[in-house]
């Protein structure tokens, strides 16, 4: 205690730390039948995280005491990654992944691993291994997935933020449900390294919080950028899609607002790259471990399987689509569209009848490869992470809110 005292400068800071500690584990009492945290052992997590040994944490630390979850798809040493399946998570994890031990240092508390739509591949999170994810604020919808037990920890207050993947929507589709904040960053921008994939080409871990301003901080600590708000969108474009009921916000900001129409022929070849790079994820244990798996994402698997040919023709597609958007999107500086496709997910509700609707949208800008940030029901899509983060400052400076799920 002593030694934390010593590089934190006082002892009201290891106060702090130990206060955040016990209202994420009053919020995890309170909300243990809703299935938000993979609990895989003889004891909660978040008291087998209290003895681990945390890593010094950075002088100044930047997110001193806010505490976090990550999504069981990331390594934690010590703990199990389950992927949210039944056929890992026997073996704890012998390293950390690096993006977690970039928030250690910077001081954050990790308080529990999050459950998840089931191999990270579903729009629901329910999950007949460890239970289906509740959402703490609309009990009666769905948390989204697949990072829903992320999403579904910060709305019930038992983290600050948390660590999501995102391949077609994983992120951003529980922000929209649960009412928080995600931020899908380009390829590559957070290391993967300690990541189990889904579809490495498309696959990011992107951060999610309960405001736009938490998000550029965790953001930061991420990739070293500092993002600061704007006063005003003067002088930008922004693109309107799908009839954005936020445009008239972005105009009074300042920005000269268009309507633009988005390019929903790159998603036939977007999904024939995802089924294929899937199936060789799991080419180790399916067909051979099917029973293991459960029906929807059977299902899926089954229908992924293409040759070396369809393969690379849907690359080329891929590649053509994406060129031809960005000529047409040339003085667009950035995007604004809903985050959902369609009324968010009922929970109960048959995952294969809404998942198409429900992730069209963060689907075409997953494979477009851009970034892009969910505040609720609101996509903001830019060129580089720090555009869509400014437009998100400046209008949660000027009291923009979280748009609720439709």
């Amino acid at each position: 205690m002593e030694r934390e005292a010593a590089i934190t400068g006082s002892t009201e800071a290891v106060a702090a730390r130990e206060a955040a500690i016990a209202r994420s584990a009053e919020a995890i009492r309170l909300h243990s039948g809703h299935a938000i945290l993979i609990e895989a052992g003889p004891e909660p997590v978040i008291e087998r995280l209290a003895r681990h040994e945390r890593p010094a944490p950075d002088d100044p630390p930047e997110l001193w005491a806010w505490t976090f979850v990550v999504k069981d798809m990331i390594d934690v040493a010590g703990l199990p990654t389950t992927r949210g399946s039944a056929l890992y998570g026997s073996e704890e994890a012998l390293t950390t992944a690096p993006c977690v031990r970039a928030l250690e240092r910077a001081g954050a508390l990790l308080v529990g691993k999050a459950n998840q739509h089931e191999f990270a591949w579903g729009v629901t999170s329910e999950n007949p291994h460890w239970g289906d994810v509740r959402n703490p604020r609309h009990p009666h919808l769905s948390p989204g997935g697949s990072s829903g037990g992320t999403a579904a920890a910060l709305a019930a207050g038992i983290a600050r933020f948390g660590l999501g993947t995102d391949t077609g929507g994983s992120v951003r589709i529980p922000a929209a449900c649960c009412g928080v904040v995600g931020l899908r960053p380009g390829a590559g921008a957070v290391p993967s390294e300690g990541v189990a994939p889904l579809a490495p080409m498309f696959d990011v871990v992107g951060p999610m919080t309960t405001s736009v301003a938490d998000c550029a901080r965790v953001w930061r600590v991420l990739s070293g950028e500092a993002v600061e708000p704007p006063d005003s969108l003067s002088g930008l474009v922004v693109g309107v899609a799908e009839g954005c009921a936020q445009a008239g916000e972005f105009a009074g900001l300042g920005a000269e607002v268009r309507e633009i129409a988005l390019p929903y022929d790159i998603l036939p070849p977007y999904w024939t790259i995802v089924g294929a790079q899937a199936r060789r994820t799991h080419e180790a244990t399916y067909p051979r471990a099917a029973e293991s798996y459960s029906e929807g994402v059977r299902r899926k698997l089954e229908g992924a399987g293409i040759g070396h040919r369809e393969y690379r023709r849907a690359i080329e597609e891929l590649a053509a689509v994406r060129a031809r958007f960005c000529a047409e999107m040339s003085g667009v500086d950035l995007l604004i569209m809903p985050t959902l496709g369609g009324p968010a997910p009922r929970f109960g509700c048959d995952e294969a009848a809404v998942r198409g609707e429900v992730g069209r949208l963060t689907a075409v800008v997953s494979a477009l490869g851009l970034p892009a940030l969910a505040v609720g029901d609101l996509q903001v899509v830019g060129r580089r992470e720090a555009d869509v983060l400014r437009a998100g400052l400046c209008r949660e400076a000027r009291g923009g809110g979280v748009p609720e799920p439709r």
